[in-house]
C-alpha cells in the first residue's frame, strides 16, 4: 500500500469516527436554538397585549405567531437530522420574518410616541427578547455554515499527491548522431531499440 493510500485510509477512518459525532452535536445545537427561538417567540406573542390599542396590533400578533411556527418547524427538522438545504431555507425565512417583525415593533413605538395609538406599560423587555432572538439566529447561521464546511481539515503535506515519474523523452535520430559524434564514432543512424537496435555509421 502506498503512503498516499495509507494516509487517505487513515483520514477516512478519522472522518468515519469523528464527523458523525460532530455533525450530531451541531444538529443538537440547532435543535436547541430553534426551540429557544420558539419559546421566545411565544413570549413575544403574549407581550403584544401591550400594543392592543395601536393600529398594528393584529399585524404584530400574526407576525409573532408566524415566527413561532417557523422556529417550531425548524426545531422538528433539526431534531430529525433533516436536510441541510431545508434548514437553510427555513432559517432564511425565519431571519426575514424576524427583521420584519422587529421593524413593525419599531414603527409602532415611533408612531405611538407621536400619538398614533397607545402602548401600555414598559416594553423594554420586548426589545430584549428581540435582541436575544437575533443572537440565536446568528448562532444558527454559524452552525449551518459549519455543516457546509469540510468535516476536518487536513494539512496539505499529509495528503500530498504521490510523485509522478515521467518516462525519459524518446530519442530522435538527430540525438543519436550528436551522441555518436561526441564519443568519436563519426556520423551514423540508429534504427530500432533494445536488443534489436543497430547503428549504421559513416
Amino acid at each position: 500500500m502506498t503512503l498516499f493510500a495509507k494516509t487517505f485510509a487513515t483520514f477516512g477512518l478519522l472522518a468515519a469516527f469523528v464527523s458523525p459525532s460532530a455533525f450530531a452535536d451541531t444538529y443538537r445545537h440547532i435543535d436547541d436554538l430553534a426551540s429557544d427561538i420558539e419559546r421566545k417567540s411565544r413570549q413575544i406573542e403574549k407581550e403584544t397585549r401591550h400594543y392592543r390599542h395601536t393600529p398594528e396590533y393584529r399585524h404584530l400578533v400574526e407576525d409573532a405567531r408566524d415566527m413561532r411556527r417557523l422556529a417550531d418547524h425548524m426545531h422538528d427538522v433539526a431534531h430529525d437530522h433533516g436536510s441541510l438545504a431545508h434548514l437553510e431555507s427555513d432559517l432564511q425565512e425565519l431571519d426575514a420574518k424576524f427583521h420584519h417583525l422587529e421593524s413593525v415593533f419599531d414603527r409602532v413605538e415611533r408612531r405611538a410616541f407621536h400619538g398614533h395609538g397607545h402602548v401600555h406599560g414598559d416594553t423594554s423587555h420586548v426589545k430584549r427578547l428581540l435582541n436575544a432572538i437575533e443572537d440565536d439566529i446568528h448562532h444558527l447561521q454559524d452552525d449551518l455554515r459549519s455543516l457546509r464546511a469540510p468535516a476536518y481539515d487536513c494539512p496539505r503535506e499529509l495528503v500530498s499527491r504521490p510523485p509522478i515519474y515521467s518516462a525519459p523523452p524518446a530519442r530522435h535520430w538527430d540525438d543519436h548522431r550528436s551522441h555518436s559524434s561526441r564519443y568519436g564514432y563519426g556520423r551514423g543512424i540508429t534504427i530500432g531499440g533494445g536488443s534489436s537496435r543497430f547503428t549504421i555509421r559513416w
